[in-house]
């Protein structure tokens, strides 16, 4: 399979790693079959507090041709910041390419002058739904959920980019009088992802895993109920649970013996309050833990 990979043209990206809206890290997958959910999770550190502007959170997301987003949250570490949804960006990144002056006479240049991208990739732009100010230091959790059912097939290099809603933010990464103004964007190319095709499968054929894997269920977030996907390599004792914040058992989902292969599991909040939740499946080879957010 080819790699689609592609060139930053950003001259001034990797002098500004210690300013701006950072990454501290990005969790994805790195194979996925085309059609399963893809999620990621985007670890972002404010740098500098916000005192201006309420602002909204911007994020550009580079992947194959063919992905819809579904669905996201972002957590914030600041207690006085509101957690909430991410939504598509009604004006596509518009004030990370712009400036206001090119935005209002309708005179904005292409992203695509700025970083090169495949002809087999695009742009999804999110942002969060609450607006606020932040102290420094402020740790952001971003997760983002896509369709992938009509993705291509290949090797694909994601890219990502976060920014305060503010305008002419690449611009901005481009001029050096602005490297020691601590509170604007970053970037994180060459995100490797495989898309491979599903797995062939008949009634008479049981497509076994290699090793036991637990997704991210899905919807996330839910309301009332969402549905886990689990995988185990063997036969086998399976329990999985749902625990608080606190890291309190508050429901046990299953425990029981399990044939080797897939299973899907539907858990239902209906008698829980709105919050974050985290699921726990054990089996005789170890424990996988992941994260999901009910909103009522």
């Amino acid at each position: 399979m080819k790699i689609k990979s592609f060139n930053i043209i950003l001259v001034m990206t990797f002098l500004i790693t210690l300013n701006g809206c950072l990454f501290d890290s990005i969790e994805q997958p790195s194979s996925i079959e085309a059609g399963e959910q893809f999620t990621t999770v985007l670890n972002i550190n404010s740098i500098a507090q916000e005192i201006n502007n309420a602002h909204h959170g911007i994020v550009g997301v580079l992947h194959p041709i063919g992905w819809v987003f579904e669905s996201g949250t972002f957590e914030s570490s600041d207690a006085e910041t509101p957690s909430g949804n991410m939504v598509l960006d009604p004006d596509e990144g518009m004030k990370i390419i712009c400036s206001e002056e090119q935005y209002n006479n309708n005179d904005c240049p292409s992203l695509d002058d700025k970083i090169s991208r495949p002809d087999d990739m695009e742009w999804t732009f999110v942002l969060s739904d609450v607006g606020d100010y932040y102290l420094e230091q402020t740790l952001f959790e971003v997760t983002l959920n896509f369709n992938t059912d009509n993705s291509s097939i290949g090797d694909f290099s994601m890219g990502y980019i976060t920014t305060v809603n503010t305008w002419g933010m690449m611009d901005w990464l481009n001029t050096e009088d602005n490297v020691d103004n601590p509170n604007m964007t970053d970037t994180s190319m060459q995100n490797m992802v495989s898309v491979i095709s599903p797995t062939a499968s008949s009634d008479n054929v049981k497509t076994i895993p290699e090793s036991f894997y637990l997704s991210q269920n899905f919807p996330n977030p839910f309301n009332p109920s969402t549905n886990i996907d689990f995988f185990i390599p063997s036969d086998g004792e399976v329990s999985l649970s749902i625990y608080d914040i606190n890291g309190k058992v508050i429901h046990s989902l299953v425990k029981d013996n399990f044939p080797a292969g897939s299973h899907s599991l539907t858990f239902n909040g209906n008698k829980y309050s709105s919050g974050v939740y985290y699921y726990v499946l054990k089996t005789k080879a170890g424990a996988i833990s992941r994260k999901m957010t009910l909103i009522k």
